[in-house]
């Protein structure tokens, strides 16, 4: 065998190697219910900075927000659809007023047996060029979850897939006090179905 050949074997073994281990190595359940719960206690004391959009009052009577238990079932790999002609558009606030996005690309998924897809945005004014954001409601909306919806932060990665945890998914500041203005869920992003998970009502409002 030449080793031309010998050498091309290798590189595809080398490879093959590799993208399993890319497939295969990642967060257990355990450290990704780990992590996640961690990021809610972090948030939790960040609620009592002056940063927080808490009132005074609030923060005197606060413990902690409240949440859905962490469900890896909501956390979803959702083909990445780019928007090819992409035009900047205003959204309407929670006060009314307009703010600029970029319709970036639409998430498709399944979830409970039906298709979904939502928009991702890019915010206007951001200087972080992979960050995206999604803005939804779903049937918890106004019952279990802001009535106003919520959001995800996420990140694209390059490739034409991206995940969307919902186990992430937060309130706006709106939701704590009114004087915040936050963009309100296009009409695309209303979900008929219930998204369990994430940030609930905050119950001392």
């Amino acid at each position: 065998m030449k080793r031309s050949t010998i050498f091309v074997i290798l590189i595809v073994l080398l490879l093959g190697v590799t993208v399993f281990n890319f497939l295969t190595v990642g967060e257990s359940t355990k450290d990704y219910t780990a992590r996640i719960e961690t990021e809610r206690k972090d948030k939790d004391k960040r609620m009592l900075a002056s940063s927080s959009p808490l009132l005074d009052e609030e923060k005197k009577i606060f413990t902690k927000l409240n949440y859905y238990p962490v469900n890896e079932d909501y956390k979803i790999l959702a083909r990445l659809i780019e928007i090819k002609r992409k035009v900047p558009v205003f959204i309407t606030t929670t006060t009314g007023e307009q703010e600029k996005y970029i319709p970036y690309a639409h998430a498709q998924f399944e979830l409970e047996g039906k298709q979904q897809k939502l928009l991702l945005y890019k915010d206007w004014d951001d200087v972080n060029p992979n960050r995206l954001f999604l803005m939804f409601a779903d049937d918890t909306s106004g019952d279990e979850t802001y009535g106003g919806g919520r959001y995800i932060d996420l990140e694209e990665n390059g490739t034409n897939s991206i995940i969307l945890d919902f186990n992430t998914a937060y309130n706006p500041y709106c939701h704590f006090n009114p004087e915040y203005s936050c963009p309100i869920p296009p009409a695309e992003n209303l979900m008929k179905v219930p998204i369990k998970a994430g940030e609930k009502l905050y119950k001392n409002l």
